[in-house]
């Protein structure tokens, strides 16, 4: 009946996820419920990488960057995606 442990085993580059893959998302913390299904959990984290909130960061420093110059940040998260989610 508890929250399903989520994390990413591949670097990502997001303000909300921190270096050892672990999400920020209040739909795994505070606001679980048994009545949610993996859809929904999917999806909540599908709409938390479309949208970053830097406001309630798990990696500050990148939250920082994120705040400071989205456009770079932006760019970042797309090199660590090529670097390390390509496959290549």
């Amino acid at each position: 009946m508890a929250a399903p442990k989520v994390r990413f085993l591949t670097k990502i580059y997001h303000p909300n996820i921190d270096m050892l893959g672990r999400i920020c998302l209040d739909n795994l913390k505070d606001k679980w419920s048994p009545a949610l299904q993996i859809r929904t959990v999917l999806l909540s984290i599908q709409a938390l990488l479309s949208a970053p909130n830097p406001d309630d960061p798990l990696s500050e420093n990148i939250a920082k960057h994120w705040k400071s110059n989205e456009a770079e940040a932006v760019e970042t998260a797309k090199e660590w995606t090529r670097l390390y989610a390509s496959g290549a």
